[in-house]
């Protein structure tokens, strides 16, 4: 009986060693008392999948994708976990199984997950399952291509999506290198966020705001970001709008388009209140100007980049400052 009882500890002892093979280093995580190494073992992914506890189910998920990227077919039944997991009742669950899905990247991955796009999500909701789903590698299922029919359900949750992006929420990501793929993704971002309103970048978009040749040698990928996210942050005498107090009380910001202020003959300026529109203009008497001085806030509206996802933000700047693919950008590894 020991001889057995000896056995079987070297048994379970051996296959602790291979569950740690099996899915790589041990993993750190925090606990109360100190920092310890977790295994991602299958069993224990198994376990904690039926845990009551949001946060262990949403870690589970995230085991389950790292461990099936790694060795697949080790979690028995691991696509239909991940199908089971999608439809957690907790929405942090459900963006874990799409990060699972991302980080195993394949046809069969992206299908368990791919119903959740069809769902009915509330705007915050569906701006989290976008963020999550645009990603390199389930994009081809359903960017490039469509298996699922999902594409519709994807442009209806971009309908209603909302997001608040922020210097903090895009530190983490990854600026790709540029290649012709990026360049037509980053002109497609440039455009929806509506940056080609007023701006015109490689023969796309209008020239009625300043012009952005260039702005690759003047930014770093962090700094370019900060000034769309707060264009009021550094301005420049070019396309800067002013501020005219006139006679009946009313505030007018716009910027000039005709300056008559040097003519005798003429009593008027013209004043284009609205850059992305050509026919906002309107005419102010010389008369009637009490005060006039530059405005302190940038035309560009704030929040323009909360239409994109951070994938899409990461290649909006690559188009930027390799200005729409015809210049290289500055080296910038050491950013995001």
């Amino acid at each position: 009986m020991p001889l057995i009882r000896f056995t079987a500890a070297m048994l379970f002892a051996l296959l602790g060693g291979i569950h740690q093979s099996w899915c790589d280093e041990p993993r750190r995580t925090s606990t109360t008392k100190s920092i310890r190494a977790k295994l991602l073992r299958p069993d224990l992914i198994l376990q904690s999948l039926e845990s009551p506890d949001v946060s262990v189910r949403r870690q589970a998920v995230l085991d389950l994708g790292q461990c099936h990227a790694k060795h697949p077919n080790l979690v028995p039944g691991a696509m239909q976990l991940l199908r089971r997991s999608v439809n957690d009742p907790a929405f942090d669950v459900v963006i874990a199984s799409i990060e699972a899905a991302a980080m195993i990247g394949d046809l069969e991955s992206f299908g368990a997950v791919a119903e959740v796009l069809r769902g009915d999500h509330t705007p915050s909701e569906a701006g989290r399952i976008l963020d999550a789903i645009d990603v390199p590698s389930l994009r081809p299922f359903w960017k490039t291509s469509d298996p699922f029919r999902v594409v519709d359900a994807a442009k209806h949750l971009q309908q209603k999506a909302t997001r608040q992006h922020s210097m903090a929420s895009l530190a983490k990501i990854k600026i790709p290198t540029p290649s012709s793929t990026v360049i037509a993704s980053g002109r497609e971002a440039f455009m929806i966020a509506r940056c080609d309103a007023c701006h015109q970048v490689a023969g796309y978009g209008r020239a009625s705001g300043p012009d952005l040749r260039g702005i690759g040698m003047c930014y770093s990928n962090t700094e370019l970001i900060r000034h769309i996210l707060q264009p009021s942050l550094d301005l420049h005498d070019t396309g800067r709008f002013e501020k005219f107090l006139v006679t009946d009380g009313r505030v007018i910001t716009g910027r000039v388009i005709a300056n008559n202020l040097a003519s005798t003959d003429l009593s008027s300026v013209q004043v284009q209140t609205d850059l992305s529109n050509p026919d906002a203009v309107l005419s102010i008497e010389l008369k009637d100007i009490e005060q006039r001085q530059p405005s302190p806030i940038s035309p560009m509206p704030v929040g323009l980049l909360n239409s994109l996802t951070p994938t899409q933000v990461a290649e909006l700047v690559v188009y930027l400052r390799s200005d729409g693919g015809r210049l290289a950008p500055a080296d910038s590894s050491h950013e995001h």
